[in-house]
């Protein structure tokens, strides 16, 4: 826990003790607050009086006059903060009335704002939403009516605010109508009126930045604090003087105040009207754009490392920079991550804030576009492309031209994967390319850097460090840490007879219950509070007490993952929960350990249902969802993947297992982290998985109290032993362990030089030799290049000269390493330039290593002999015997039947280390023996469409069905998701363009591997997945019928918004993240928004018109589960329906928090913004 559990910290908001005063001293109150924070943790949330008086008496001193001497700015932020953490605790306490808690959840949230910890206000209110009355008389409430206007307001949750102000304005409208007033002033409705007018106008000003807004709330306020607005109203007066107060920060907060000059105001309304909204900035997030040197909005600063704790908003900032970038220069932006799941996000965050600056996100594509082919999709036109620093490296070795041709920024994410091996060096591959373009800005960002002055000098050595740098130390939600081990209930152990054995000569059989225990020390210096769930299992043991260890333990019994499993499941009563694990199966064994101590839960069938469909009912996650539990790592299909991420943000999930996948940078909703993983010098084994770097741990421990969800998130570290009190520390990395070195001087990279080293040694062509370690990928890195510096139009200098760019090169005191790897590079300089130019180039653009792609290339060279056979056999038997005069592609299956026929993929299996380890299987899980199943005809079923379930059934028929389901899932994902999609669409790529391939033979269908990838058959499948869809599913039964239909991918946009959702749902049974891909993909882009706020109107066509409805007004109605289109109606009937094009621009409309009029004029619906 941290600031206000601070000694300093509270006595500098308490002042000077003074015995028998009023308030406690700092080390009271801070022992109070302690044993609070354990209590609650215990779920026992009772507050005593006194220390909620403490709390109001911080606040009311907290909210004197500026002037008040002895209360500067520091110490009323302090005692704010100290009061509304003390106030967020109390809502705890059931026992209080509503009416108070509401008060203490407004005087909480007002406290968080003004002490700079803005995310926590929003947190409060998700602890007494259910408390604001929206469809009770206004008489029944109106003593509360002011603080629910002010707790909602201060919620910034933009859908509930703008809920609860159209049903409190309506009712203010009918009691003005029915006591015949312009204005309710003066009576016992007048201050509870202005306010939740009052809140109205500041709404209206953050979502649109009008001035005249905020003068009219501020005008409002004024009235109720000097009782003009009505006598009588205390609590309305108590929460219009802290609005007044918060109106001016809030004004100084905002994006229309702080975007730098010359920004658009688009870019703010981009913001702050669409999801989720963003009306005021967190304090980092300010400073950012204050900054007058070096700031990443400019669109003239062209490098940037904005480096901030989890939980700061580093990733609005990347938003931020993203939008301002494409409104002030022309061009697109590329976003790079490192893991696909914080794309996924990113996608759908920025989707929307796209949509209101008239812009649209990039299809989501493959991993590896290789070969000059493209989409089967209409031309993209996207202005912001998300991809992995793999799908951009293959671009740019493919096609370097038009990889980055019209790209004016490049954002980083996470850029601390620089240090974390292959996939660092990719990165970093990537990072010494773009540094070469000086046209192209590159912002970089992490949360977990502690060197950011040495990434700065690499990133722009010209200028000074902290001109290329920001950062900032303030975080959001504050955090308690535990340590979570088993511990033998001695006392309760029962002891018989065993026989003896020669392993264990004991005759005695002790029968030992096993409890979880939880060490949580809220701070640094408190005491440690230990806590248990009881007996969760037992272990065996032959010996009496004080013998019991692990060499005398007996088979059988509770493992460590169930002990913490235990745990988990206890403390999902608090909150979701993430437990952080080092393998696939230890997500899949902890998740399952979790879910049986779980009831079902019904709010997840939903998500159960879909899995059962796509994996198969017997699959170990439909297990797992059944009771609200699921895992999530690499080997998952995507669309599955996704449909677990959005289940958990929906809070349809308690728990969930993962591997890394889920903990760099993903915004999740969850109370608790439990990191059962090894962590960086860690002397336990954990079956000899690789250690959580600090930068990972950092990062894993940032998803617990996710900003505007928790005030406070928990974070627990696994110990298979009675841990020692300075274990905490594993908990709080330091910078020196933060610091962020290449991947190439690590020392698993440098024994890979060296094994490299001993190869080149034996052999000059030894480049060729090296395979799936990072000395391959470094080998084939320099060969690219050396490629781009020969194919350029202008060549200059030595080409390895260019490699003095690489990160590694920028680190001090590694010269004997770095020449170690400058000597390996000039060796394969000397390869490069002993190979044909021709085929240089080609190898240079498979991605693979250097010895793969000869292959490759060998391969190609046979495989189109083999065709030009084929030309041969189909120009005999043409009238005249005419070759073509355009070379042929073949169509998918005939692809497949000639891959086939010449035993491709086999030959990939056996020749190609990318490719070997991917498609394997065995009977049984332990103890299994290997099975053969024909990676050609399994091929063809996964195309075909078929499912996951009957896949598995049809590999291995007799094997158990939830064994065989996961071994179908994981092969289809490494091997036809990534490794056989990869390596054949670069062999087709090579055969298609091979010198000895006549221009008139046929061509090999150029997009065999994106159907290998995605697993289906149609043209118009394909074409949905390249542009944006990512279930397969849906994307192949859509496919069916548009291609059984005649639709082809020209057409298909318009036949699938004919469906509209609920064709979509119940032809097809698309589930919600389905019918947003489908809904983004059909849209026609319009600009309602701004048309409004421009004081035009806006047009919208309409569907299924119910004939002879004259024009006039009419409603519209938003979507609803039951009612899941937008539907004009009019008497409470519907006469129209917005189509699926216009549905989600229509939807961010009514969303936006405008005063609308809508009617019904020619057949389409006409919007103008109410007069005011």
């Amino acid at each position: 826990m941290e600031r206000t559990l601070d000694p300093e910290v509270l006595a500098s908001a308490l002042g000077e003790h003074r015995a028998g005063g009023v308030l406690p001293s700092a080390q009271d109150l801070l022992a109070a607050m302690t044993e609070l924070e354990i209590a609650a943790f215990r779920g026992e949330r009772e507050i005593e009086d006194e220390t909620l008086a403490t709390a109001w008496y911080l606040h009311g001193l907290a909210a004197l006059a500026p002037e008040t001497p002895g209360y500067d700015a520091v110490r009323v932020r302090q005692a704010f903060a100290t009061s509304a953490h003390l106030m967020d605790l109390a809502l705890g306490d059931e026992r209080r009335p509503d009416a108070e808690r509401l008060q203490i959840a407004f005087a909480a949230q007002a406290g968080y704002r003004r002490s700079e910890q803005d995310p926590n206000a929003t947190a409060v209110y998700r602890q007494v939403r259910a408390l604001i009355d929206i469809t009770g008389e206004l008489r029944g409430h109106i003593g509360t009516l002011a603080v629910e206007a002010g707790v909602v307001f201060l919620s910034f949750d933009r859908p509930e605010l703008d809920r609860a102000l159209r049903a409190w304005r309506r009712q203010l409208r009918g009691l003005r109508a029915v006591m015949r007033r312009v204005s309710l002033a003066g009576t016992m409705y007048g201050p509870a009126e202005a306010v939740v007018e009052a809140v109205f106008q500041l709404y209206q000003f953050l979502g649109f930045g009008e001035e005249r807004d905020l003068l009219a709330a501020q005008r409002l306020l004024r009235d109720v604090m000097t009782q003009t607005a009505g006598r009588g109203d205390r609590l309305a007066r108590w929460v219009a003087a802290h609005l007044f107060q918060l109106s001016g920060e809030m004004a100084a907060s905002s994006l229309y105040q702080l975007l730098p000059p010359g920004t658009p105001q688009e870019v703010a309304r981009s913001f702050a009207l669409s999801k989720p909204p963003v009306m005021t900035l967190w304090p980092p997030q300010r400073q950012l754009l204050k900054l007058e040197r070096g700031n990443p909005l400019d669109p003239t600063t062209s490098r940037s490392l904005i480096s901030v704790p989890t939980s700061a908003g580093k990733t609005l900032m990347a938003q931020l920079v993203i939008c301002s970038h494409l409104a002030q220069r022309p061009g697109r932006v590329v976003y790079v991550s490192p893991m696909r799941s914080l794309g996924r996000e990113m996608r759908g965050t920025l989707r929307g804030r796209l949509r209101v600056l008239g812009r649209r996100l990039a299809a989501e594509q493959p991993e590896f576009p290789l070969g000059p082919w493209t989409s089967p999709a209409e031309p993209d036109g996207g202005d912001v492309e998300i991809v992995t620093p793999e799908r951009l490296m293959h671009m740019i070795r493919n096609n370097p031209g038009e990889a980055l041709a019209e790209v004016g920024l490049v954002v980083v994410d996470e850029a601390h994967h620089l240090a974390q091996g292959r996939r660092g060096f990719v990165l970093e591959s990537l990072l010494t390319l773009l540094q070469a373009r000086s046209d192209i800005r590159l912002v970089l960002l992490s949360a977990a850097v502690g060197n950011k002055g040495d990434i700065a000098s690499w990133l722009d050595p010209h200028r000074p460090e902290r001109e290329v740098y920001f950062t900032d130390t303030w975080r959001g939600p504050r955090r308690m840490y535990g340590l979570m081990y088993p511990n033998l209930m001695v006392e309760h152990a029962e002891l018989t007879e065993r026989r003896p054995t020669a392993k264990h000569a004991s005759p005695v059989l002790a029968t030992v219950p096993v409890e979880t225990l939880l060490d949580v020390r809220p701070t640094a210096s408190s005491a440690i509070a230990r806590l248990t769930t009881g007996e969760v299992g037992t272990r065996r043991f032959a010996g009496s007490v004080g013998r019991w260890n692990a060499r005398t333990r007996l088979s059988g019994g509770i493992a460590d993952y169930q002990v913490f499993a235990a745990g988990a499941a206890e403390l999902t009563a608090n909150g979701s929960v993430l437990m952080v694990v080092g393998t696939r199966r230890a997500a899949r064994d902890a998740a399952l350990a979790i879910a049986e101590r779980l009831p079902e839960r019904p709010e997840s069938a939903a998500l159960t249902d879909y899995l059962a469909d796509t994996l198969g009912a017997e699959h170990p996650l439909v297990r797992c969802t059944l009771h609200g539990v699921a895992y999530h790592h690499g080997a998952l299909p995507e669309d599955v993947l996704h449909a677990v991420e959005g289940a958990l943000r929906r809070d349809e999930l308690l728990a969930i297992a993962s591997t890394s996948t889920l903990t760099d940078g993903v915004n999740l909703p969850v109370r608790t982290v439990i990191v059962h993983h090894k962590v960086d010098g860690d002397p336990l084994t954990y079956d000899g998985q690789r250690a959580l770097s600090p930068a990972e741990l950092l990062n894993a421990i940032g998803r617990a109290g996710r900003a505007g969800r928790e005030s406070e998130g928990w974070i627990f570290l696994t110990r298979p032993y009675p841990p020692r009190p300075a274990e905490f520390d594993s908990l709080n990395p330091d910078p020196e362990q933060l610091r962020v070195v290449s991947a190439l001087l690590t020392g698993e990279a440098l024994a890979e030089l060296a094994a490299a080293e001993d190869t080149l040694r034996q052999d000059a062509d030894g480049v060729f030799a090296l395979a799936d370690g990072i000395a391959a990928d470094f080998a084939s890195f320099v060969w690219l290049v050396l490629q781009l510096h020969a194919t350029s139009p202008a060549p200059q200098r030595n080409p390895i000269d260019a490699l003095d760019a690489l990160f590694a090169l920028s680190h001090t005191g590694n010269g004997r390493h770095t020449s170690r790897w400058l000597t390996l590079a000039d060796k394969v300089a000397t390869v490069f330039e002993n190979t044909d130019p021709t085929q240089a180039g080609r190898w240079a653009a498979t991605g693979t290593s250097l010895g793969s792609a000869r292959y490759l290339d060998w391969l190609a060279k046979q495989l189109a002999v083999l065709l030009e056979r084929h030309a041969v056999d189909d120009a005999t038997g043409t009238t005249g015997g005419d070759r073509l005069a355009e070379p042929e592609e073949w169509p998918l299956q005939r692809t497949l039947d000639f891959l086939t026929e010449h035993q491709v993929f086999d030959r990939l299996l056996d020749h190609v280390p990318e490719v070997t380890k991917t498609w394997s299987f065995k009977d049984k899980e332990t103890r299994g023996t290997q099975m053969n199943v024909p990676i050609a005809p399994a091929l063809r079923e996964w195309i075909s469409g078929t499912t996951i379930p009957d896949c598995a059934r049809s590999w291995q028929p007799g094997v158990a069905a939830g064994w065989a389901l996961e071994q179908a899932v994981r092969n289809i994902s490494t091997a036809f998701g990534h490794a056989l999609s990869w390596t054949v669409g670069a062999l087709i790529n090579l055969v298609n363009t091979s010198p000895a391939l006549l221009p008139g033979a046929p061509r090999l269908n150029t997009h065999t591997a994106w159907h290998i990838r995605h697993g289906v058959d149609t043209e118009q499948a394909l074409t949905l997945l390249t542009s944006g869809i990512t279930s397969r599913r849906i994307a192949h039964l859509l496919g069916r019928d548009a291609a059984r239909l005649g639709h082809r991918s020209a057409s298909l946009r318009q036949w699938t918004a004919q469906h509209h959702i609920d064709g979509w749902t119940r032809q097809y049974g698309a589930i919600d993240y389905e019918v947003q891909d489908l809904l983004d993909y059909v849209r026609t882009p319009s600009d309602p928004i701004n048309q409004l706020l421009d004081n035009r109107a806006a047009t919208t066509p309409l569907t299924r018109l119910v004939a002879g409805t004259p024009d006039g007004p009419v409603n519209v109605a938003r979507p609803s589960e039951r009612h899941p289109t937008i539907r004009l109606t009019r008497d409470r009937h519907r006469v129209a329906t917005v189509p699926a094009d216009r549905h989600l621009d229509v939807l961010a409309m009514l969303d936006s928090g405008l005063d609308l009029n809508h009617r019904l004029h020619n057949g389409q619906l006409i919007t103008t913004r109410r007069a005011r």
